[in-house]
């Protein structure tokens, strides 16, 4: 964006997965970039393709999965301009969690359970410490305390605890203050509040709110919640089929949807006027990946589809100032949005 330096920039991202029935292209064609301390949200049903592009971002994809094209240039704190998709096995070792960490789903698995929590941090710091060998002994422990208090856990209890002596709220916090030991620069979270209890949703939410304030790092988040990305976006990405269909300031995404799927995802949540709204879900299935449609890969669930979307498929062009959208229909979309009162959901928004 223009006036903003990018601390991330993908072009063009292909990502595949080889299987025994043929190709899974879980990535096609995704390009965005994301700013030093912005704040950005990918949305969409399961299988859209959000953990794969999140996972290539840190080059963590399955052994069955490679890039098959494209580029992801990050700019490190020296300013170096890395390219992410040739690092060596050791550069990319120090490149994750210096540079750039990820916050899994499930953080009982991804938390080793026959370690404490304390252990956990050491691990992570000797691992980096050719350059930061300070953090050892007493500097670590005061680390950790500092980043287990930002994530509003109580150090003295959980430093010393086994991932399974935790609630599922505070082991996905106590993997936010792992992710930032180190200071990264960007912090990738998937599916952040998944399989937490309302309450503690609540809570997973206001400390990314307040980190986010305070230590203006850039995040990345993958979720299928719309009110995380409500509430935490700057920017927000609708996902479908492996693909961008839509980007733009959260504001536009909620208020002025241009995408029929960005629309069929803001009917299917409740919102807060009351009985009014029937909930409506977007009927059909998402596609099979090995196997796409021809033309806009939405097309055969869209209540707008003609001939032109069963036999093209349309690029991302810009719709409004800051926002595109994939779809060969986008103004009689946002017509029919601002007719039918998209202002409920402004309204929404506001109140979440």
């Amino acid at each position: 964006m223009e006036g903003r330096a990018d601390v991330l920039s993908v072009r063009e991202l292909e990502i595949g997965y080889e299987t025994g029935r043929g190709l899974v292209r879980a990535v096609r064609g995704v390009s965005f970039d994301l700013g030093d301390d912005e704040s950005l949200a990918f949305i969409g049903e399961s299988g859209s393709g959000k953990t794969t592009l999140g996972l290539s971002l840190v080059r963590l994809l399955p052994q069955n999965a490679s890039i098959a094209k494209g580029e992801i240039a990050f700019r490190a704190a020296s300013e170096e301009v890395l390219d992410l998709t040739t690092l060596d096995d050791e550069d990319l070792r120090r490149f994750r969690w210096e540079e750039c960490a990820m916050v899994f789903q499930s953080a009982l698995n991804a938390l080793n359970p026959v370690m404490r929590i304390r252990d956990h941090f050491a691990d992570t710091a000797k691992d980096h410490s050719e350059t930061n060998g300070s953090l050892k002994g007493r500097a670590l422990t005061e680390r950790a305390t500092e980043c287990l208090e930002m994530v509003q856990l109580d150090p003295g209890r959980v430093l010393g605890s086994f991932p399974h002596e935790l609630s599922g709220g505070m082991r996905q916090r106590v993997m936010i203050a792992l992710g930032l030991l180190l200071n990264p620069r960007v912090l990738i979270l998937d599916e952040p509040t998944t399989a937490l209890d309302v309450l503690t949703q609540r809570a997973i939410i206001e400390v990314l709110r307040t980190l986010k304030v305070e230590h203006r790092f850039a995040m990345i988040f993958v979720s299928h919640d719309l009110s995380l990305a409500a509430e935490l976006a700057d920017r927000v990405a609708t996902t479908y089929a492996g693909r961008i269909v839509e980007l733009g300031e959260v504001e536009q995404i909620f208020y002025h949807p241009r995408h029929p799927y960005t629309v069929g995802l803001l009917d299917a949540v409740p919102t807060l006027a009351g009985g009014q709204q029937e909930l409506s879900s977007i009927p059909g299935s998402p596609p099979d990946l090995i196997d796409l449609p021809t033309g806009c890969k939405f097309h055969p669930r869209c209540p707008y589809a003609t001939d032109k979307c069963r036999e093209e498929d349309p690029p991302l062009i810009e719709v409004a100032p800051a926002q595109t959208a994939a779809c060969w229909h986008w103004e009689k979309v946002g017509s029919d949005w601002e007719a039918r009162g998209g202002e409920i959901h402004e309204r929404d928004a506001n109140r979440a």
